[in-house]
């Protein structure tokens, strides 16, 4: 529990404002129905947005965590990256068996004959229609953030990192692949995800070695 305090307060401006996120969010899923919060997101939308959320939303690709664990490959940075390999394969694995075994309709099966006049789509994306919950984008964007937010020396980014990574679940609503249940669930098994992985380590490293400073764990390769 100690470690986990410690991992929450040294990174307390991704943390807190996640906190606030669930907060938030909770209250409005308990207040609109998913038609409700999915046609007031996706209804505001406009040329520019297409083209600029459609970029947005590969924040939350797997590629990009991919790219930035290849950079901590190059900077041989081993440690750090086996760390955040262990944060991406846990939420991966987490969301894929949570989709498969719910397999919800996406929204444009969701709404059915309705679709073509209530949702909104960007015609050069491919709107998929199962496996709707959670949302894979949305845990890998939120798992990635986060743990940049750990391991990074500049704790303030946290705050940018938190932005980015809710920019990221607001494009798959925006884009017609996902109801706000999906994002906010991602957004935690993505979370989550950095906490177990990071947590573990710290509290191992601890447990071996008391004399080391948990706060040196994500940033041991960093010399």
């Amino acid at each position: 529990m100690k470690t986990l305090l410690t991992l929450f307060r040294k990174n307390a401006y991704f943390f807190l404002p996640f906190l606030l996120w669930l907060i938030v969010g909770g209250v409005m899923l308990a207040t609109y129905s998913q038609r409700e919060l999915f046609l007031g997101i996706n209804g505001e939308h406009s040329a520019f947005g297409d083209v600029l959320v459609t970029g947005i939303t590969y924040l939350g690709d797997g590629i990009m965590f991919g790219f930035i664990l290849l950079l901590m490959l190059l900077m041989q940075k081993f440690r750090v990256f086996f760390i955040g390999l262990a944060v991406f394969l846990l939420a991966a694995m987490v969301v894929q068996v949570a989709k498969h075994y719910f397999n919800a309709p996406r929204p444009i099966s969701y709404f059915g004959d309705e679709a073509a006049s209530l949702v909104h789509t960007v015609k050069w994306v491919t709107v998929h229609s199962s496996c709707s919950f959670p949302s894979g984008h949305s845990a890998v964007a939120f798992a990635m953030f986060s743990f940049l937010s750990v391991w990074l020396r500049n704790k303030k980014l946290g705050l940018l990192f938190i932005v980015l990574a809710l920019t990221a679940g607001y494009s798959r609503i925006y884009l017609a692949q996902h109801f706000f249940a999906d994002v906010y669930v991602g957004s935690i098994v993505g979370t989550l995800s950095t906490i177990v992985v990071c947590g573990f380590f710290r509290f191992r490293d601890s447990a071996t070695s008391p004399e080391v400073c948990p706060e040196a764990v994500m940033n041991a390769n960093a010399a």
